[in-house]
């Protein structure tokens, strides 16, 4: 997200435009139906693109589908490119990490923190809220919100100088907060 760029409400594939609705509760909702096994895989396609307000030709539904998955709504970091010394690009370092929040398990801390942390009624946002703007938002919410406090409790690693009390108490509260289903962040 670029604070001087419009919010994304159209995207162009195969040099053609097709209008996204990417407010946060919409794509929720495609996360939630790409993650329903109770679906095939067409009715999933439909359902993600609907969700989104998605009209394309039928034959490129799938392509259209996994550019805006991988490009819109997750896109590539806007970091800069890197040069080494002699000026050659040098390769990202993607990191794996530990998943920190899913938005079905933690809806309710996440409704809190933007409720305690901006005023923000999510509920009252739905249609409205941009999903770049939601992301953003809650990536900011402060140490003060149980969301954060939960999330740095699942990013918890042991280290060298902690008690074994302390280990011992934080893979406890570890195990107490877990991510217990499959769910998208």
């Amino acid at each position: 997200m670029k604070i001087n760029e419009r919010l994304i409400n159209e995207f162009t594939f195969k040099d053609k435009t097709y209008p996204i609705n990417l407010a946060f509760d919409r794509v929720l909702d495609m996360q939630d139906i790409q993650l329903d096994d109770g679906l095939l895989i067409d009715d999933k396609i439909e359902l993600m693109l609907q969700a989104l307000n998605i009209d394309c030709e039928e034959d490129l539904r799938a392509e259209v589908l996994e550019y805006v998955l991988f490009n819109v709504i997750t896109p590539e970091e806007d970091s800069e490119q890197e040069y080494d010394l002699l000026g050659n690009p040098m390769k990202k370092v993607v990191e794996e990490s530990e998943r920190t929040i899913d938005f079905n398990q933690d809806a309710s801390l996440i409704y809190s923190a933007f409720r305690q942390t901006y005023g923000i009624n999510l509920f009252n946002e739905q249609g409205k809220l941009h999903w770049y703007e939601f992301i953003a938002l809650l990536e900011g919410v402060p140490e003060d919100t149980l969301l954060y406090q939960v999330r740095n409790i699942r990013a918890w690693k042991p280290q060298k100088g902690d008690s074994s009390e302390y280990k011992r108490k934080m893979r406890k509260l570890k195990e107490q907060y877990k991510i217990k289903g499959k769910g998208g962040e």
